[in-house]
């Protein structure tokens, strides 16, 4: 398998999660690395063990970096920027998600990769999971789709474990922003363009402050849809996004246990979660920028298209 060089934007809590996957797959060597903090670079780079260069002007790494691709793991306003850039220079693109921070910018990256004919995905990874496989599997098994609905439930908002200086912040943060898309991507794969037709949501007093609560009702195709999220609760967090049929129901609870139930089976887990679907994701990535051919790839085309959605939540 030809081994390609891979630049990485970022060095938070996303970008270090797929580094070790990067390094396990045949297909992919970090090459290079950019993050404002050159500690961090180095701290990095001695834990997994990198021979990457060092940048701490990302535009710099992306000029003169000799890359095949580069992961986009910065913050959700920085994405157009860099995209647009690396569009440029012909290089192969996976970012994280949201896709942009404005339709606007998520409508000119899309144009941009088109434009160059680069190879473009992101990083969404229940689409590549085992248990969204198995959850198609399933499908057929519960009759027509009735509902479906996503239930969002934190405790605090940002949760314990994801602290940093804008995931709180209305500009480019809020659960709205980081967790819906996961769902509407997932929705509008499998049931059809998500219509919204009414929606509440709620903010606080301090004008920078992301969302406390969304209610929303729509279409998924034909199917009716609820989205009902809040933080600020006294409860441990709930991720829930369940499907109802005439037959039986399929829920990915917490994520991504995927339970199923029937009228005489009580609902239950038939899938664990898995540790990670960042292989599928790197050999689908590896196999359209090598070959040119299509590959099972969530495109900046489809990124857009959810932006579109939870963008009127806001």
């Amino acid at each position: 398998m030809k081994e390609l060089s891979i630049g990485i934007i970022g060095l938070g809590a996303i970008g270090q999660r797929l580094i070790p996957s990067f390094e396990q797959h045949e297909g992919f060597t970090v090459a290079a690395i950019s993050d404002v903090n050159k500690n961090l670079m180095k701290e990095t780079t001695q834990q997994h063990q990198l021979k990457a260069i060092h940048y701490t002007d990302a535009e710099e790494m992306i000029e003169y970096g000799a890359l095949d691709a580069l992961y986009i793991a910065v913050p959700p306003k920085f994405h157009h920027h860099y995209a647009l850039l690396a569009a440029k220079r012909g290089i192969a693109i996976l970012c994280e998600k949201p896709l942009a921070n404005s339709i606007k910018e998520a409508e000119e990256m899309t144009e941009a990769v088109k434009a160059a004919n680069v190879v473009n995905a992101i990083h969404f990874p229940l689409h590549y999971s085992n248990e969204v496989a198995r959850l198609k599997e399933k499908l057929s098994k519960i009759g027509d789709i009735q509902r479906i609905e996503l239930t969002m439930r934190f405790e605090t908002w940002p949760r314990y474990w994801q602290q940093n200086e804008w995931i709180a912040k209305r500009e480019q943060g809020g659960f709205i922003r980081e967790i819906t898309p996961h769902f509407i991507q997932l929705t509008n794969k499998l049931f059809g363009k998500i219509i919204i037709s009414a929606n509440e949501t709620l903010y606080p007093e301090n004008e920078e402050e992301s969302e406390t609560s969304v209610i929303a009702l729509g279409t998924a195709g034909h199917i009716p849809l609820l989205l009902n999220g809040h933080s600020g609760i006294g409860m441990k967090d709930d991720l829930t996004y369940r499907i109802y049929g005439t037959k039986g129901i399929i829920s990915l609870d917490q994520w991504a246990e995927l339970k199923y139930g029937t009228p005489g089976q009580q609902l239950a887990l038939i899938q664990e979660r898995s540790v990670s679907a960042s292989s599928s994701l790197l050999t689908a990535f590896h196999h359209a920028i090598t070959t040119g051919q299509p590959a099972d790839l969530v495109s900046f085309e489809e990124g857009t298209a959810v932006q579109k959605v939870f963008e009127q939540l806001l």
